[in-house]
């Protein structure tokens, strides 16, 4: 990652926070918050040279959370495919695996302290934008203590 990434990741970490919050609330991620999101990191690849990784970071990315949805339909929201989007826009290929990596981690522990509640492990529900957000924080503050900022 280089120089420019930063401040993409900085977008995309205000948007996956507003996103968390009206995912907890609402269940659902306002189309809205996503296209800014889209409109801003986008612009912040391109001016910064790197159009094409961050292309197919959000290629990757979307792919990777249409993959559940396919399988189960309620299992993953549109909202959360389009927010994973705008994570590969900024964070490129490598970036968006690492993030969803975090995420997914976090789903995983959110998930069973609710299982831990709860006897049936069935019917579990999780809104994913505030994982995705931790992620998304997690992986720049890796990035930052490594040096790539």
């Amino acid at each position: 990652m280089g120089e420019t990434d930063v401040p993409s990741l900085l977008v995309v970490l205000v948007v996956a926070l507003a996103a968390a919050v009206t995912d907890v609330r609402e269940w659902r991620i306002p189309n809205l918050l996503v296209g800014a999101g889209v409109i801003a990191t986008a612009a912040l690849a391109v001016s910064g040279g790197r159009w094409l990784d961050a292309l197919a970071g959000g290629g990757v990315g979307m792919a990777l959370m249409a993959l559940p949805r396919l399988a189960a339909r309620e299992a993953v929201g549109f909202g959360d495919i389009k927010l994973v989007g705008i994570v590969g826009l900024a964070a490129g290929v490598s970036g968006v695996i690492a993030v969803l990596c975090i995420a997914v981690a976090a789903a995983t522990v959110a998930l069973l302290v609710q299982a831990g509640y709860r006897q049936a492990i069935r019917n579990l529900r999780l809104p994913f934008a505030p994982c995705l957000a931790l992620g998304v924080g997690g992986y720049l503050a890796a990035l930052l203590h490594a040096g790539g900022g």
